[in-house]
């Protein structure tokens, strides 16, 4: 049966990330239930096994709420998916609830917010456009800035080819494998496009081979497709000399969406443009964060 809810999970068009996300959860908390029981009997748990497991979760491996809720919602499935197929009757996380996170939830850091300020922003980039290598300043740029302010995830900047890109004042990016496989049109506003403007007149001079050969738009100096990781590099090449931590891609796209927030736009209007699944996604981005209810208060 846990090989076939995986299975499900794969047929249901779930992410792959998600998918090991949950198979890691699972056996965590199967083998926590035999050690603690002595059997794996499924029909056996009830909701305060499940209490003592998230108990089990915050005491003594010390996990954060964050990571605790992703496990109770793998675990919320799985049980649901057991009671559909009928091999059990009750579900033992109906009544489990998933707390909610304040927005300034750490990223892999202790009071790191999940997004950087105008200030922050500005300082990163100042120092990206200092570099001297053209080929490495004009992508780079050019990256940062479709996450950026244009919202893209990592993986859809990898994935991006030059066909993707249409340029007529603003600049229209064409995500062919975005979430969950999803196809999505993104708009980078002229106001942002230009470094995506100059990178595609650059790359279009690219004689070497292995560029002439790709149909990718972001390329590396020894490849002709620049991936997830080497993109990380990058961040973390000018995080260091801005004297800044925890610089990753989905913190510019975080930063996107609160950019949005600040400017007065409809949380709605957020969704949409972030491409979320869900409303109570975006939420995070128009509640106030401690420290804007702090500087609030100055303003008395």
């Amino acid at each position: 049966m846990i090989d076939s809810f995986f299975t499900w999970l794969h047929d249901e068009g779930k992410d792959p990330k998600t998918i090991q996300a949950y198979r890691t959860t699972i056996r965590q908390f199967l083998d926590w239930y035999e050690k603690t029981e002595g059997y794996t009997d499924l029909s056996n748990i009830k909701p305060v096994t499940i209490k003592e497991f998230i108990a089990y979760l915050r005491h003594q491996l010390n996990r954060k709420q964050a990571t605790i809720n992703k496990s109770i919602a793998a675990l919320k499935t799985f049980f649901a998916y057991l009671v559909d197929q009928g091999v059990l009757t009750d579900n033992p996380t109906t009544r489990i609830k998933i707390p909610k996170v304040e927005a300034t939830e750490t990223v892999g850091e202790k009071h790191v917010v999940k997004w950087l300020t105008k200030e922050e922003q500005e300082k990163l980039l100042s120092y990206v456009d200092l570099e001297k290598n053209e080929f490495q300043r004009l992508r780079n740029l050019a990256m940062i800035d479709c996450m950026l302010y244009a919202g893209l995830r990592v993986t859809e900047v990898e994935a991006l080819k030059i066909e993707d890109v249409k340029v007529n004042g603003d600049v229209i990016l064409t995500i062919r494998e975005g979430k969950k496989g999803k196809y999505a049109s993104v708009t980078l506003i002229e106001k942002y496009a230009k470094n995506v403007k100059k990178w595609l007149k650059y790359r279009q001079t690219l004689e070497k081979g292995l560029y002439q050969d790709s149909l990718f738009l972001f390329v590396s100096e020894r490849r002709g497709k620049i991936g997830a990781r080497a993109i990380q590099v990058m961040l973390n090449k000018y995080a260091k000399l801005a004297h800044m931590e925890q610089i990753t891609p989905h913190r510019l796209r975080h930063s996107f969406c609160k950019n949005l927030a600040l400017a007065g736009v409809r949380i709605e209007t957020i969704s949409k443009l972030a491409r979320h699944e869900s409303i109570e996604t975006t939420k995070i981005y128009t509640d106030s964060s401690q420290m804007e209810m702090v500087d609030a208060l100055k303003k008395m």
